[in-house]
């Protein structure tokens, strides 16, 4: 069945990979480092004779200005994972959590954030949709 196009309902994503190297221990583990990857996804309504939404540059910016933070340090040694263990399951509730704030004010909705830890392990916190 056609139903025509209503532009509201359109939404832009951009994603975007970057990386971090930094060192972390969870429980008895000895301090091991990490290339920690990272994708960000934002969303925004197209708005009618919209050209662009938010550039990919802007978005690489902001994720840099988070991870500089994190680069060549122990992450055990950085609150809040000084009293909460540096797992990727906290690591990425916490970078979701900063980057999210950066976004606010922008008219862009910080989607979804997957962190791996290794070529083949990752974890993804996102909006419910």
């Amino acid at each position: 069945m056609y139903r025509p196009t209503n532009h509201s309902e359109h939404i832009y994503e951009v994603g975007v990979v970057d990386f971090f190297n930094a060192r972390h221990a969870v429980g008895a583990e000895t301090i091991h480092s990490h290339s920690w990857k990272v994708e960000v996804r934002v969303r925004r309504p197209r708005y009618l004779g919209e050209q662009s939404l938010i550039s990919i540059d802007e978005v690489k910016n902001t994720m840099r200005h988070i991870f500089s933070r994190y680069e060549d340090q122990i992450l055990n040694n950085i609150p809040p994972f000084t009293f909460q263990e540096p797992t990727a399951e906290n690591l990425v509730t916490y970078l979701f959590e900063e980057l999210e704030q950066e976004f606010r004010g922008i008219d862009t909705t910080l989607y979804s954030l997957t962190v791996w830890e290794s070529p083949t392990n990752y974890v993804t916190y996102g909006l419910n949709s």
